[in-house]
């Protein structure tokens, strides 16, 4: 068993979001109760619309679901590994630890809306840790990633002027040191 040391939440989603959600649902299933009780129909159509049914609600489903689903990242750093779970309501999916493999660098960037802390491992691929809006509470959860995961830092807040941070200097300092 691993313990979870740190949780990563989305955002909840806006309630009307979950209220568009369930009247789609509510009105499918009503419709689909409407259609089999005031309907006359053969077996042959009855199989059909049966199957025409189950795709759209198949449909519904893929689309739907994820507007609603919160997704949670746990952590566990003296392991190194880390374990994905979707909950909608009580419902709760986890899916099983997995080992945080080829770790390579934390990056801070700027985007439209603020500041973005990504892990970067198996060369090429990212995981959105945090987002941000102000850029001295970004830079200090990136080098708190960066410390617990014992990986650099790279500061990429400004566009063309990436630098990597010196940990041990500025946890001694307080304030943010580049590496030379």
């Amino acid at each position: 068993m691993h313990t979870v040391e740190f949780t990563i939440r989305e955002p909840k989603r806006h309630w009307l979001i979950k209220v568009f959600v369930a009247a789609a649902f509510s009105g499918f299933f009503t419709y689909l109760i409407h259609f089999f009780t005031t309907s006359e129909y053969n077996t042959a159509q009855t199989w059909t619309l049966i199957t025409y049914f189950i795709w759209f609600f198949g449909v519904l489903f893929v689309v739907l679901i994820p507007l609603i689903a919160q997704h949670y990242i746990h952590l566990n750093f003296t392991k190194l590994k880390i374990k994905h779970s979707y909950s909608i309501g009580i419902l709760t999916y986890n899916e099983s630890w997995q080992d945080l493999k080829n770790l390579e660098y934390i990056s801070v960037f700027k985007t439209q809306n603020g500041y973005e802390i990504n892990m970067w491992f198996n060369k090429n691929d990212i995981l959105n840790l945090a987002a941000l809006e102000d850029a001295d509470e970004a830079i200090n959860q990136g080098l708190f990633f960066s410390e617990k995961l014992n990986i650099d830092l790279l500061d990429a807040r400004k566009r063309g002027y990436h630098k990597w941070v010196d940990k041990t200097a500025s946890k001694k300092t307080n304030a943010i040191v580049y590496k030379n």
